[in-house]
């Protein structure tokens, strides 16, 4: 009965309940598909059986700058066979690979697994069977299974692939499965192939992935204690390759994380502090319909008092009160859900393409749930501030006020609103200012090379030629690429700046400066480049000589080092100086140093780096996956056509992976940045916008009320401009506190902010000066147009005014 009463009397005015329901839905909407993305991501459990018992296991050297190191052989054996908190272990290495026989030659990505991973994650295939442990003998016929995703992106989800025979880097290889959809962590992932681990292999040579499943019974914690204490076996389990002095210089340690934890760790600061964000722009838009509640109410207590005379209870009239608000909750609710609906789209097209799990996000049942709840909170919450007074004033008031006087009560509540819309506007600006500074900030760092004019395009050899053969090839697309019409400059690179997928680091010693007993190995990064790289990307070389095509033909032992490694390792003075890297035995001159690169993000330190000739083989660099740089003197992306067709004319069995401007990956790099920066921006905005509504219609109805006095102070001669001024002040009084507040509030909120910003303070003194500005000029324009209006007021009109 109450609901019936409830939606006709929103139908009654429809004005109110349009306004009212689209303010809700915009905040509920912005909430709920913000809640969308990080249930998908961080709440949603794995699609694994117990999910929350896979962990990861990470090893940590900060000692030699080596924060996070994954899985060597001996620590993967020295886990298998000593942790019983485990009961099963797998090691992972992911990587690309060529393939052929599907659809078209394409590079994919590969993740090389152990047998005992399905047991891990207790994964079955969804046709065929999973690796056993002779598959992973390297005397056994090469074998691979595909992913859901990898059957149906490069098989077109062909029933006759099961037993039959595709080539990964050259090698023929039998397809024995088919893994269900999204069984692995990475949807892009399109073939598994069977891994031997070495349990006699080296204690250093780190890279592979670690994920066990804990042993029925045993906590995370108890598992972390197990394998702390396992440390102490490692000198004894590599026969002293790795000391127990040599541990503590290096500060060692491991950890264990779960999955999920690994996986999402990186990206939850950011979504927390967006759902933070949409947090405080619902309660915006709640205290903006809770003023319009109060004023609707205001006009209804002659009704109230009515109902009351007619004897209805007080319980009864509260009931009827909220069954409104709660209404009006649910359809603010239905309206936002259909909000985020489109909302979510939006921010999966807009969200970075790093943004793990993106894939699993989704309007489900949980966030439905989460709208519902949200719906009621919102509805109880503006629906509860009118009743205090309407059911404490007395009945003989409340019948007698039929338009509904200026109530003092009500005029605080209303005041006090007000006020928290600024506040929480002040602080939603301060922290989207923030981020746009980080932002600009972050635009503003050099790179270390020019990308404009640059196009980027990956090529893979494969991992089935040799150096030799894949230097020719690579060769031969390096000169059909530079004779295109308007390339200046062509080169190749494995590790392409601020996309270092393929980077690689390791210890050194120089010639000049032999390492003391017990002194830590130094630690560079290193990466294979062809003549013209640095010229093709835009690096300038401060000292010695560029590259030339003779150090490649001749394979001449040489090398170009960056002005950190310059500079930190050799005083500046690098020229001349020989380097050795600790996997290889032959020394290698420096004959040129180049400026810094950002590699790995414009945010991260610069890194020491070393430039090698593609054709030196050092440690685990591979060149069976290149990037192709061009320089061009015309448009990029205009390019990528003809230098897609030069590939394959200069061969047609290398696979092109992507095509991108060296612009688009700079931007790609700042996407994460960005996407925060831009929600923030957009609620910052509509809180705004919401307060400087809200703060219009409580001084447009103050001047209302206020009427008859306004005619009598014009009438006894107050100027039109004291008017206007008596006004403007009640309102900029309200913006003033509102301001206070909100910049106390968000000195202390921002700290949540600090971990995201670059080169900023979250107390940034511009900041905190130009946000206040800005909202009390807003302010000041929504109180000057009733302000503007009161010292227009007639006084004998007025004075006719009930």
């Amino acid at each position: 009965m109450e609901l019936k009463q409830a939606a006709r009397s929103l139908a009654r005015r429809p004005g109110f309940t349009v306004i009212a329901a689209l303010t809700l839905a915009l905040g509920i909407g912005a909430n709920v598909a913000i809640f969308a993305v990080i249930n998908g991501i961080l709440l949603r459990p794995l699609p694994y059986p117990e999910s929350e018992r896979i962990v990861n296991v990470m090893h940590h050297a900060p000692g030699i700058q080596l924060p996070e190191l994954e899985n060597s052989p001996g620590t993967f054996s020295l886990y298998q066979q000593y942790a019983r908190s485990f009961s099963s272990i797998a090691g992972i290495q992911e990587g690309s690979r060529n393939l052929t026989g599907g659809l078209q030659p394409v590079r994919v990505q590969v993740a090389e697994v152990s047998p005992s991973w399905f047991d891990v994650m207790q994964v079955q295939p969804l046709r065929g069977r999973r690796f056993i442990e002779a598959d992973a003998d390297t005397l056994a016929a090469p074998v691979a299974i595909l992913t859901y995703e990898g059957w149906q992106a490069h098989f077109g989800g062909r029933d006759d692939v099961l037993g039959s025979l595709v080539e990964i880097d050259g090698a023929s290889t039998e397809v024995i499965g088919i893994l269900p959809p999204r069984a692995y962590t990475n949807p892009d992932m399109a073939v598994m192939l069977p891994m031997f681990i070495d349990p006699n292999g080296p204690m250093g040579r780190f890279g592979t992935i670690g994920v066990a499943r804990l042993a029925p019974g045993v906590t995370l914690d108890a598992a972390r204690r197990e394998i702390d204490q396992l440390q102490a076996r490692i000198p004894e389990h590599s026969n002293n390759q790795m000391t127990a002095e040599t541990l503590d210089r290096f500060g060692w340690s491991a950890s264990l994380q779960t999955l999920r934890d690994r996986i999402t760790g990186d990206i939850r600061p950011a979504l927390l502090i967006v759902l933070g964000t949409v947090a405080f722009l619902l309660l915006v838009a709640c205290a903006s319909v809770a003023n319009l509640f109060l004023v609707r109410a205001e006009s209804r207590q002659r009704e109230s008092g009515l109902r009351l005379a007619l004897g209805a209870s007080r319980g009864r009239l509260a009931a009827s009160f909220l069954s409104e608000s709660m209404l009006l909750g649910i359809v603010g609710g239905v309206v936002g859900v259909i909000l985020a609906a489109f909302g979510v789209r939006a921010l999966i097209a807009a969200a970075p393409a790093e943004l793990p799990r993106l894939h699993e996000v989704s309007v489900d049942a949980t966030v439905l749930l989460f709208a519902l709840a949200l719906s009621v909170v919102a509805g109880l919450l503006f629906g509860l501030l009118p009743l205090p007074q309407q059911l404490r004033s007395p009945l003989q008031q409340l019948v007698r006020d039929g338009r509904g006087s200026a109530d003092l009560d009500r005029q605080r509540v209303r005041k006090t609103l007000i006020v928290a819309q600024i506040a929480l506007a002040l602080v939603l600006l301060t922290g989207s200012m923030l981020m746009l500074r980080s932002f600009q900030r972050l635009r503003s760092v050099d790179p270390g090379f020019n990308p404009n004019g640059v196009l980027t395009l990956g090529v893979s050899a494969g991992d089935g030629v040799s150096r030799v053969e894949a230097t020719a090839r690579y060769q031969r697309i390096a000169e059909e690429a530079a004779a295109l019409p308007g390339v200046t400059h062509v080169g190749l690179i494995n590790a392409l700046p601020l996309d270092p997928e393929g980077m690689n680091g390791g210890s050194f010693e120089l010639e000049s400066r032999p390492r003391a007993e017990g002194e830590l190995p130094s630690v560079a990064y290193y990466s294979a480049i062809s003549p013209g790289y640095f010229e093709a990307i835009g690096t300038p070389l401060l000292q010695g000589r560029p590259m030339e095509r003779a150090d490649i033909e001749e394979r001449r032992p040489v090398v170009w080092v960056s002005e950190t490694f310059a500079r930190d390792f050799l005083g500046g003075e690098a020229i001349g100086e020989r380097v050795r890297f600790d996997t290889v035995s032959e020394w290698l001159e420096i004959v040129g140093v180049v400026r810094d690169v950002r590699t790995f993000g414009l945010r991260e330190p610069i890194r020491p780096m070393v430039y090698v000739p593609m054709t030196e083989p050092i440690g685990t660099m591979q060149v069976s996956a290149m990037t192709l740089v061009l320089r061009t003197s015309g448009d990029p992306a205009g390019l990528a056509p003809a230098a897609r067709a030069a590939v394959q004319r200069a061969d047609p069995t290398i696979p092109i992976t992507t095509a991108r401007t060296m612009p688009a990956v700079v931007r790609e790099s700042m996407a994460d940045t960005a996407f925060t920066t831009t929600v923030l921006m957009i609620a910052a905005i509509v809180a705004l916008l919401l307060g400087a509504i809200g703060l219009y219609g409580v001084i447009g109805y103050v001047v209302t009320q206020r009427t008859q006095e306004i005619g009598v102070r014009i009438a006894i001669g107050a100027r039109p401009e004291q008017v206007r001024t008596m006004v403007l002040r009640e309102g900029l009084v309200l913006a003033f506190i509102g301001i206070a507040i909100g910049t106390i509030a968000a000195a202390a909120l921002t700290r949540g902010l600090e971990s995201a910003l670059y080169e900023v303070s979250r107390l940034d003194p511009l900041t905190f000066v130009v946000v206040p500005v800005v909202l009390l000029l807003t302010s000041a324009m929504a109180a000057y147009v009733p302000a503007r209006r009161a010292a227009g007021i007639a006084p004998l009109e007025a004075l006719r005014t009930e």
